[in-house]
């Protein structure tokens, strides 16, 4: 019973009117006032035309209308002007909230750079292929004298050796250095004179092989070796690739004046058929032109002669003696 007179006071049904106040205050304030305010509602703003505006520009257009933005380059096009805005998202025209973040694609300012691959002692077909999957063009190709011939022995960029991993714009021209391979009538080096490690270093950059080394004479200290004879002689045309042997010693060069004669009748042919006159080397044998032609030297080829003839009148006698009846 008390409750229901408590149903029909004044009071009760003022502190209900109060609490409905209180509430339809509250969800005003929260979804009219506040949530408005904060969501900015009906406050959008329309995205301007970005596309292909210099991307400098284009951030100073977004920060000037309250919006951020995030930045990415993509492949450079040089259809486009570098530094330009490609795509942006949303379009333009689309309605967004102030402090929306916008993605930009801009194109890059070039190409992002490459890096040599590693082609050194490679084939130069498979260098060429390697440097066009890179991005990179072969310029000039420099032929040196080397065993592997077509082989990739170095290359250079504007001048300047380089090495794999070198980093480089995007369809730079680099440079090949190539194996020319063994080469053929090089004249051979001067070696006379010169130490034994000297010769050696002349041989091999001169691409011939060192062959037999001959020592004349007692030996204390290998390094004092010194080189008064080669074959092939200086300036000799010879193939890339073939033995110079040496003649070493640690005497004084006069001193072996009769070894080195010794060895130029060996080694320098007097022929009717060689290259090499009797008259270039007859200093060096002590001859002159009388002794060239003098008797002695007559009668030893008319001795030679008279030698062959009764050897061929021998073998032709022998001959007779074995003929059947």
């Amino acid at each position: 019973m008390r409750f229901i007179r408590t149903f029909f006071k004044w009071q009760f049904w003022a502190s209900i009117g109060i609490m409905l106040l209180l509430c339809f205050g509250l969800y005003h304030f929260t979804f009219k006032v506040w949530l408005k305010s904060y969501t900015n509602h009906n406050q959008e703003i329309e995205l301007p035309d970005l596309y292909q505006m210099h991307i400098d520009d284009a951030l100073k257009t977004l920060d000037s209308l309250g919006l951020t933005y995030e930045v990415d380059s993509v492949r450079f096009d040089s259809a486009y002007l570098p530094l330009s805005v490609l795509e942006s998202y949303p379009e333009k025209g689309f309605k967004v909230k102030k402090g929306r973040k916008i993605l930009i694609k801009s194109n890059p300012s070039d190409w992002r750079p490459t890096f040599l691959p590693d082609i050194v002692g490679k084939s130069k077909r498979l260098a060429i292929t390697q440097l066009k999957l890179a991005g990179l063009e072969v310029g000039d190709t420099i032929y040196k004298p080397d065993l592997a011939r077509d082989a990739v022995l170095g290359v250079m960029y504007k001048g300047r050796s380089i090495e794999k991993d070198f980093e480089l714009p995007r369809f730079a021209k680099v440079d090949l250095i190539l194996g020319k391979g063994l080469e053929y009538g090089v004249k051979t080096p001067d070696l006379i004179g010169l130490f034994l490690e000297e010769a050696e270093s002349s041989i091999l950059a001169n691409r011939f092989d060192v062959g037999r080394l001959s020592v004349e004479g007692p030996v204390v200290d290998s390094s004092e070796l010194r080189v008064f004879y080669q074959y092939p002689l200086p300036n000799d045309n010879y193939d890339q690739g073939l033995p110079v042997d040496l003649w070493l010693s640690t005497k004084d060069i006069k001193s072996l004046e009769n070894i080195i004669k010794d060895l130029n009748r060996q080694y320098r042919n007097f022929g009717d058929n060689d290259s090499l006159a009797i008259e270039t080397y007859k200093g060096e044998l002590n001859l002159d032109d009388e002794s060239i032609n003098s008797p002695q030297l007559q009668a030893l080829e008319d001795t030679d002669e008279n030698e062959e003839n009764e050897e061929k009148s021998e073998e032709n006698s022998g001959s007779r003696g074995f003929q059947f009846d």
